[in-house]
């Protein structure tokens, strides 16, 4: 089975319909809701015959999605990590939400100190989530309510991945690390499994909806060797598929040579890659089995591309694929030809292998 599913960023959204993307809309549950019913508007008159969506990249399934769902805590998961350890929070009205860098990198000398995971329960963050939560269970009990690490109603969760978070939290030096402290680097990212798993939990019990999967977003893990990431990420890729639910693993850009470490990951079900990674090799090591999801390269979706290099990445990715089941997914930003991407559903509506019809939302 093939499908497709596009998205807009919120820059695309700003420079088009001059949505903005303030503090308010992160940590304002009801206006968030205004504005992404404004927003759904928007996209169904530009976009009667296409399915490009309102979401966050690459995390949010629009057959999860309907208008009485509201989203509490809408964060990319590694920043409230970040904020509850003291980070600042920052965002522009016209791009993605970040926090400051390195909130824990003073303590790679003292690790001890780290804060215990049971803590971050009481931080006023997420007990500001949790009212939150409780207010709209009860003010709004016809709408369902999805809580931070959730993007829809299906109940898989969403991390970020062990170097990419420990990256964030404590900066470059944790590669220094891999070589001069290798078990304060396994300490750590145990601990991020564990912070992770203590917050989904926590949300998913409070919001009543149980995990059923576990999407991670390992964005840095290309820059490690192979055997760098058998033995800093593979074990708690496996911990994490164990202990919370089948694994939707997201790698960036050219992942080729993590295919194999990939392979002894237990619960991978979903293999979800940036440009360049062969879906080939994909196929050759997992098998025809495993659900890919790929996104096209960037360079192929910019404006100052030739559109028949997107129509022939997408010949060879279907050729590689073999007939497995393949999700092809894609992100609408500034810079992007707007023709291009609508090239992709109309060559495969045109080849009778997706049709290019909207989901309407319940």
């Amino acid at each position: 089975m093939i499908r497709i599913q596009g998205s807009v960023g919120k820059g695309w959204l700003h420079q088009e319909g001059g949505f903005k993307f303030g503090e308010k809309y992160y940590f304002d549950p009801e206006y968030r809701w205004e504005q992404d019913r404004l927003i759904d508007k928007f996209l169904d008159n530009r976009f009667p015959e296409y399915p490009l969506y309102n979401m966050e990249s690459n995390l949010g399934q629009i057959e999860f999605t309907d208008e009485k769902q509201i989203i509490v805590g809408g964060i990319q998961p590694n920043l409230i990590i970040g904020m509850v350890a003291g980070a600042e929070f920052f965002c522009d009205e016209d791009k993605d939400s970040d926090i400051s860098v390195r909130p824990l990198e003073a303590l790679l000398q003292t690790p001890d100190k780290l804060p215990t995971t049971e803590s971050f329960l009481e931080s006023p963050l997420i007990k500001g989530f949790d009212k939150q939560i409780l207010r709209l269970k009860e003010t709004k009990p016809d709408f369902k309510v999805i809580p931070p690490y959730f993007w829809d109603s299906s109940g898989r969760a969403t991390i970020h991945g062990f170097i990419t978070t420990s990256m964030k939290l404590f900066g470059e030096n944790i590669f220094l690390l891999m070589m001069d402290d290798p078990e304060l680097v396994k300490r750590i990212h145990g601990w991020i499994l564990d912070a992770f798993r203590t917050l989904i939990n926590h949300f998913s019990t409070l919001a009543e909806i149980p995990v059923t999967s576990v999407h991670v977003g390992e964005c840095t893990g290309t820059m490690l060797s192979p055997d760098q990431y058998k033995e800093f990420v593979v074990p708690f890729a496996s911990r994490t598929g164990n202990e919370l639910g089948n694994l939707r693993w997201h790698s960036c850009g050219d992942s080729d040579h993590l295919i194999e470490p990939l392979s002894e990951v237990h619960n991978l079900k979903i293999l979800d890659t940036g440009s360049k990674t062969s879906v080939g090799a994909i196929r050759e090591t997992f098998g025809k089995e495993l659900e890919i999801n790929v996104a096209p390269p960037v360079e192929v979706l910019l404006e100052r591309t030739d559109p028949k290099e997107l129509v022939f990445w997408l010949e060879k990715t279907l050729e590689e694929n073999a007939g497995g089941p393949l999700k092809i997914v894609y992100h609408l930003e500034p810079g992007y030809s707007l023709e291009t991407c609508l090239l992709l559903c109309d060559t495969l509506d045109e080849k009778g292998i997706v049709s290019k019809e909207r989901y309407v939302k319940k």
